[in-house]
Parts: structure tokens; C-alpha cells; sequence
């Protein structure tokens, strides 16, 4: 099994629709893969980026940028983009803290994050996507009016957040505990990830939460 990592790790920044932070102009490699310039939709640590493939095959008017700091994760993601044909999703190996390095001309009006580590310890609170420290990164992609969706199963980062948007004095636009008791599901909010169907599996309720700075 480590020897199969490796191996993805190595080839998948071979990939085309694969891009490395670590890579000199990286941001105009993304623009050029693209080609024509859209509405951008980012997912933060996405894994196999269950929510970017599914999106960019809802929404062809729109570009998509899965983006994980693990590149192995990326393999898989990849791999399941280039089979769909799909040139409106790109996915970049990079930390989460640094985009606000990475992105200078990319702005984003909409940001996924879907069932992140929850980080359950008060020691590691500040590893949580949703912790003020990356929020302030967010808000240096975001364009006016852009979004922030939360998706997880976790009770704790659920709290958690909407206790943040408090504090920090953010426009809460929705937040449910129990997603699917709802029978009026937008498109995006249907989209399961491979988590989110074990989580459901196990008879846990999938809580969303939807956000944006007070600009």
C-alpha cells in the first residue's frame, strides 16, 4: 500500500487538470487550463472532489478548482474528471492557509467545504477550515456577496461554526441540522460525497451550514 501511494503521488502531478502550489506561476497555469474565464467554485480539502466533479457536471457555465494538501487524495479526483471529459475542473495540491498567496487574479463567489477533519480537540482548534485564521484567507478570495458552505456530520464543528459566525460578526444565510429533512434541496446541497453516504449509512444526520462576511 505505501509503495501504491507513492506511485500516485508521483504521477499524479503528470495529470494535465493536476497543478502543485510549489509550481513557478502556478495561477496563470490554472487560467490557461481553463481558457475562458467563468465564475469560480472552490473546494477546500476535497479529497476526491466528489463536490467539484458532480458541480462542474451541473454547471458547465461555471470552473471549478478541488483543492487538497495531500496529492495522493488528487489521484482519484483526477483520474474520475479526465473519464467525464471534463475541462471545467482543475485541481491544485496546496495548504489552505497559503491560497491568499496563490490566488492573486482568481477570485472565487462561492466556497465548498465538505466534511473536513473535525479536529475534536480544543488543543487543535485552530486546524478546523472554519477557525477565524482561515477565514481571514476566505475573505481575501471572496468576491462581494460570495458564500461559504459547510457540510458535516460532526455536532461539535456544527457548534463551532455557527458560535464563529457569531463572534465574528458574520451573515448567516442558512444552517440546518438534519439537511435531508428538508424536501426543497437546492442542486448543490443534493451532491453526496463518498463520506457523506458512509455517514448516512451509519445513520448520522448530514448538518449544512451557509455563510458570508459582512462586507
Amino acid at each position: 500500500m505505501p509503495r501504491r501511494k507513492h506511485i500516485k503521488i508521483a504521477e499524479v502531478r503528470t495529470f494535465q487538470n493536476v497543478f502543485d502550489y510549489k509550481q513557478e506561476n502556478v495561477e496563470e497555469k490554472i487560467i490557461n487550463f481553463f481558457g475562458t474565464a467563468k465564475p469560480v467554485t472552490l473546494e477546500l480539502g476535497c479529497g476526491q472532489a466528489d463536490y467539484s466533479i458532480n458541480l462542474a457536471k451541473i454547471y458547465a457555465h461555471r470552473n471549478f478548482i478541488g483543492i487538497d494538501r495531500k496529492a495522493a487524495r488528487l489521484w482519484n479526483a483526477s483520474k474520475n474528471a479526465t473519464k467525464e471529459n471534463l475541462n471545467n475542473v482543475a485541481f491544485l495540491i496546496a495548504y489552505i492557509e497559503k491560497l491568499d498567496e496563490i490566488f492573486k487574479q482568481i477570485k472565487t463567489d462561492e466556497i465548498w467545504i465538505t466534511f473536513p477533519d473535525p479536529y475534536p480537540r480544543r488543543s487543535s482548534m485552530k486546524k478546523r477550515l472554519v477557525h477565524p485564521r482561515f477565514l481571514e484567507v476566505y475573505k481575501k478570495l471572496l468576491l462581494p456577496e460570495g458564500k461559504i458552505f459547510l457540510k458535516t456530520d460532526d455536532e461539535t464543528l456544527y457548534s463551532y461554526t455557527l458560535k464563529v459566525i457569531e463572534e465574528e460578526n458574520l451573515i448567516l444565510h442558512k444552517a440546518t441540522e438534519d439537511l435531508y429533512k428538508s424536501n426543497s434541496l437546492t442542486e448543490e446541497e443534493k451532491i453526496q460525497t463518498k463520506y457523506e453516504k458512509q455517514h448516512l449509512a451509519d445513520g448520522k444526520k448530514i448538518k449544512l451550514i451557509c455563510f458570508s462576511f459582512n462586507n
